[in-house]
């Protein structure tokens, strides 16, 4: 399928990406099999056929030679972006209208460039798009009880209800279901979306789940849900995941 949308837009990947994390400084430096990993996941992106181009977000410069270096976009963003979706919105300024945006995870080392394809599939597909994530399946109960991930309840169309680091919806007993949607952390959204969503304040259900989706459903924006199969998820949030990546990385050899 050619590189171009039923809504005529460019769709641009954009993978935010900052030195400072609280549980593990400098991670998108740090190296995965002789690699940073930033270049695993721009890597990754890049294999996606829907995306225009990939470019890496931040007010590092040690980030920003690395990408470049590596022969890699990359854009220097301001240092008063609190989130993602806040950089993301900061580059856009510079990018020309009729392009929607790809959030993608600077620490989603094993991301599936056809999900990503899949992702932008349905969202050009729905003229009425403003947001969309993916999600996938998940039985196993200590993944459904861990509340460092997103679960997600969706209408019969598809569009999300809410998110929760919970396990939603649970039994009237309390009791974990068979399976639920856990959420994967890449995000599309229109240009007028973004733009919207970086301008609102933080809302009560955003500030006691710590989700900043949940910032655009409580202001009425819509989130499509792309449900896919077969996901392999590895978010490197600290040391202990650092050390399974590289473990993995160096079995498997990917």
């Amino acid at each position: 399928m050619p590189k171009s949308s039923v809504k005529g837009q460019k769709v641009i990947g954009c993978i935010p990406s900052r030195y400072a994390s609280t549980r593990l400084p400098g991670k998108p430096l740090c190296d995965i099999g002789g690699k940073p990993m930033i270049l695993h996941v721009i890597e990754r992106a890049k294999k996606a056929k829907r995306l225009h181009d990939v470019v890496v977000l931040t007010d590092d410069t040690r980030i920003f030679k690395v990408v470049t270096n590596a022969g890699h976009s990359a854009a220097m963003t301001s240092v008063n972006c609190a989130n993602g979706t806040e950089r993301i919105a900061d580059y856009l300024k510079t990018v020309e209208d009729g392009a929607c945006f790809v959030n993608i995870q600077g620490d989603e080392v094993l991301l599936d460039a056809t999900h990503v394809d899949a992702l932008i599939d349905d969202f050009l597909a729905d003229p009425e798009s403003e947001m969309a994530t993916l999600a996938h399946w998940v039985s196993d109960p200590e993944t459904l009880k861990n509340p460092t991930t997103a679960k997600v309840v969706t209408d019969l169309q598809g569009m999300a209800l809410y998110f929760s680091r919970n396990c939603i919806p649970v039994t009237q007993q309390g009791a974990l279901p068979e399976k639920a949607l856990v959420q994967i952390g890449v995000y599309i959204y229109s240009r007028s979306a973004l733009l919207r969503l970086s301008s609102l304040t933080q809302t009560f259900l955003e500030e006691t789940e710590k989700l900043e989706q949940l910032r655009a459903l409580a202001n009425g924006i819509r989130i499509g849900v792309t449900i896919v199969e077969q996901h392999q998820s590895l978010s490197v949030d600290t040391a202990a995941d650092l050390e399974k990546a590289r473990a993995l990385f160096a079995a498997s050899h990917l």
